[in-house]
């Protein structure tokens, strides 16, 4: 049955106690058409409730086809719409209608994690534990933490949400339709350090330059950090927190840091 106007029982009950419908409009306020179908209706069905059977009857979004959709999905929850959609011979929106409105599912993205081993769970969780000790004696706001990222020139575009619009190919390939890439772009190491409320110049590597523990040691701790952080934090207390790469791990890197700085968390 279709959905009942929320005026007309006011309409049929001043329609009753003989008020013109003109009159009936005026005190409403309701639009002229909606009056005078519902005194039409009245006159022709003898009650204020509508025509049974007034809306056409589903055909596709039928009870036994959303039955089907609902046990396929909990079958297996991993399924493309488009695919299931066809193999039941019906609309994309159809499919859509029946998932989302239905049976109140939404469609998320299948998402990446890392599977890590019982040693490696233990030992990030002792980690965590360090640092969130750490927080407690506000240790985190003297912390800097250093890394290095590798920039290149080449330009970055996701395939599914990069678009172009044009009327014909050629056009589409001159506004940017094809991005190039090349196998070896050119790059620059750029490195960086950060505290609570303070943050170091950037330090940008050449390119044929590569960072070993040597390199690391001797352009970025010697000639970089340890200066700055002599200079912003004034003989104030301070810890050193790296990533986790090679050159930073290195046995000697690990000892020059131990020797030299105020205090760093180890890679250990």
């Amino acid at each position: 049955m279709a959905p009942l106007n929320p005026h007309r029982s006011s309409i049929l009950h001043l329609f009753k106690a003989r008020v013109a419908p003109v009159d009936i409009i005026k005190r409403l306020g309701v639009p002229s058409r909606t009056v005078y179908d519902s005194i039409y209706c009245f006159k022709k069905l003898g009650t204020f409730l509508g025509r049974c059977g007034r809306r056409r009857k589903a055909t596709v979004v039928t009870p036994d086809r959303i039955k089907a959709v609902k046990d396929r999905t909990r079958r297996n929850s991993v399924r493309s719409i488009r695919k299931m959609a066809k193999d039941m011979k019906i609309s994309r929106s159809s499919m859509e209608r029946i998932l989302k409105d239905k049976l109140k599912l939404t469609c998320y993205h299948v998402g990446k994690a890392v599977i890590f081993s019982k040693a490696t769970t233990k030992k990030r969780l002792e980690i965590s534990i360090k640092l969130l000790q750490r927080t407690r004696t506000e240790e985190h706001l003297v912390t800097v933490f250093s890394d290095e990222k590798l920039i290149t020139v080449q330009a970055e575009f996701n395939p599914r949400n990069h678009r172009v619009l044009a009327k014909t190919s050629d056009e589409a390939f001159g506004n940017g339709r094809t991005i190039h890439r090349a196998s070896h772009p050119a790059s620059v190491m750029v490195f960086g350090a950060e505290s609570a409320d303070r943050k170091t110049p950037l330090l940008f590597v050449d390119q044929e330059v590569k960072i070993n523990k040597e390199v690391y040691i001797s352009k970025i701790l010697k000639k970089k950090l340890l200066p700055w952080t002599q200079k912003d934090f004034n003989r104030r207390p301070w810890m050193l927190q790296e990533d986790g790469a090679p050159a930073n791990t290195a046995k000697l890197s690990q000892q020059w840091s131990e020797t030299h700085l105020p205090a760093f968390i180890p890679n250990d």
